[in-house]
């Protein structure tokens, strides 16, 4: 059983505010109470990430905002510090060169996290062998001085940790979100 009292406490900033996110780049863990949550990267008010679905590229964050405020999805932005060399345009075009290495989200093939490690990777020079999960790499982040702040909404801010989780939590997820994906899909074809 895992410990889940070891898990990451994000600490937040006063209130969310979404003209924030037209600069710079945050980490967006949608369905953050979830197990597992959804991850991506907003630079510059444009959302990315990977999923089951395929490669959602160049999103307007205020989309994203406006679905999980109408759905009421718990959702987290954590803002990364400035990077001293590259622009936050820089950091996406990198950003969305790791999503295309993969065509989607799939069980022993990538997950959300996948281009995301590899990105802080590459652009940051932070060793990320030893990061699987989140709530790993939120740590790992904090720990090179990278976290700026944190905000979001439908969570408790006082008392939110990031969810534990494991591999074989992660593929039941992946198989869940296919399959509703899968019948969603064949229902409009119908």
């Amino acid at each position: 059983m895992l410990d889940t009292t070891l898990s990451y406490k994000i600490k937040f900033k006063d209130q969310f505010n979404e003209t924030e996110l037209a600069k710079g780049l945050y980490i967006a863990i949608i369905h953050a109470t979830r197990i597992p949550p959804h991850i991506g990267l907003v630079a510059d008010g444009n959302y990315c990430s990977l999923s089951v679905k395929g490669q959602d590229i160049n999103t307007p964050v205020s989309a994203l905002v406006k679905n999980s405020i109408i759905r009421k999805i718990p959702t987290i932005f954590v803002k990364i510090k400035p990077h001293s060399t590259f622009s936050s345009t820089y950091l996406r075009e990198h950003f969305i060169t790791n999503v295309q290495l993969f065509p989607r989200v799939d069980i022993g093939v990538a997950t959300c996290l996948s281009p995301i490690v590899m990105f802080f990777e590459e652009v940051y020079s932070i060793p990320m062998k030893e990061v699987n999960y989140l709530y790993e790499l939120l740590p790992a982040l904090d720990s090179n001085g990278l976290i700026e702040s944190a905000s979001g909404f439908f969570i408790d801010n006082i008392n939110y940790r990031l969810p534990v989780y494991t591999n074989t939590e992660i593929d039941k997820g992946i198989k869940e979100v296919r399959e509703e994906f899968n019948f969603s899909t064949k229902k409009a074809r119908s």
